[in-house]
C-alpha cells in the first residue's frame, strides 16, 4: 500500500492458527457453554427472564448474543496465546510502556480471522509501520 500526505499506512500480515489447534479451541468453547458454571448461569438467566415475563423468542436471542460474545472473547485468547509473543516482540522494537501496551492490544483486538476449509483460521493483522510488520511476519 503506497501511503499518501495526511493518511495513515497500514501492512497487512497474514499467519495461519493450525487446523488441529482451533479444533482443541471449538471443542473447549462448546464443553465450557454447555456445562459448569456457565450452565447453571444460563439457567439463572433463563430463569430470571421468565420472571420478568420476557418472551421466549426474545430470551433465545439474548443467549444467542451472550454466547457469540464470549465466543469472540475467547477466540480473543487463542490469538493472544498464539501470536502474542511474536506481536510483542515486534512492536516493543520500536515502541515502549504503554504505547506497546496500547499497540499489542489493539493489535489483537483488530485481528481478523477466517476458518479456512481444513478448520484451520487465517489471521490477518494489520501494522501501522512496515518495519514492525516485517518484524512479527519473520519471528513467526
Amino acid at each position: 500500500m503506497q501511503a499518501y500526505k495526511g493518511t495513515k499506512m497500514s501492512i497487512t500480515v497474514q499467519k495461519t492458527i493450525p487446523a488441529a489447534r482451533m479444533r482443541q479451541f471449538n471443542q473447549m468453547v462448546n464443553r465450557w457453554l454447555e456445562e459448569g458454571p456457565i450452565k447453571l448461569a444460563t439457567n439463572a438467566t433463563i430463569s430470571a427472564m421468565d420472571n420478568a415475563a420476557i418472551p421466549k423468542a426474545e430470551q433465545a436471542a439474548i443467549i444467542e448474543d451472550r454466547d457469540i460474545i464470549m465466543k469472540h472473547n475467547m477466540r480473543l485468547g487463542v490469538i493472544s496465546e498464539v501470536f502474542a509473543g511474536a506481536i510483542e516482540k515486534a512492536v516493543k522494537s520500536s515502541r515502549s510502556g504503554s504505547e506497546a501496551q496500547d499497540e499489542i492490544a489493539r493489535l489483537i483486538v483488530t485481528a481478523i480471522g477466517i476458518r479456512q476449509e481444513d478448520d484451520s483460521e487465517l489471521v490477518t493483522f494489520t501494522f501501522a509501520t512496515q518495519s514492525e510488520a516485517d518484524a512479527f511476519d519473520q519471528s513467526i
